[in-house]
Parts: C-alpha cells; sequence; structure tokens
C-alpha cells in the first residue's frame, strides 16, 4: 500500500477547492451572523424591555420562558439545515474535487 503524495498548493488553486471554500464561508457567516443576532438580542431584550419577559402566553408561561427555548430550536434547526446543505452541495463540490485530483 503506497502512499500517494499530493501537492497542496495546486489544490489550494483549483477552482473547485476555492468555490467550495467560498460557498461555505458564505453560508457559515451568514448563519453565524444571523444566530449571533438572535442569541444577543435575549440580554439586550431583557435589560432593556424587562417587562416584554412578563407578558403571560399561555398560562403561567410567559414570553420569556418561550423566548429562552426558541433559542434551544434555532439551534437544532441551524445544525439541521447545515446538515442538509452540507450534504447537497458541500459534499458534492468535494467528491467532484477529489475526483479531479485523482
Amino acid at each position: 500500500m503506497g502512499q500517494r503524495s499530493y501537492n497542496w498548493s495546486e489544490i489550494a488553486r483549483n477552482p473547485k477547492y476555492l468555490e467550495l471554500k467560498r460557498r461555505k464561508r458564505v453560508f457559515l457567516f451568514g448563519w453565524w451572523i444571523a444566530a449571533s443576532i438572535y442569541y444577543f438580542s435575549l440580554p439586550f431584550l431583557s435589560g432593556y424591555f424587562p417587562a416584554l419577559f412578563k407578558i403571560k402566553l399561555i398560562g403561567v408561561i410567559n414570553f420569556g420562558y418561550l423566548f429562552i427555548l426558541s433559542q434551544f430550536l434555532v439551534a437544532i434547526f441551524v445544525a439541521v439545515y447545515y446538515t442538509i446543505v452540507a450534504n447537497r452541495d458541500f459534499d458534492q463540490l468535494t467528491a467532484e474535487l477529489v475526483d479531479e485530483i485523482q
């Protein structure tokens, strides 16, 4: 079983690799910004608008509880959506790049 050597600087200049890197960067940075804004809205809203978190929505459950729980749902959504996009787009580009290299 022989070792195969790769020219990594050539791979780094490959258009398919550059496209994969660009698409992942755009996707991840966009979702990172959106999730960060949503995450930091909790301390901002609770600090500046505390009455908002006292609004009762369902029985004894208020807006604050639901907002905090929604952050878990948003995190799960982002993880699932990333998995779908990665399996559909990023893995396809990676397979094309690997086929081209070999």
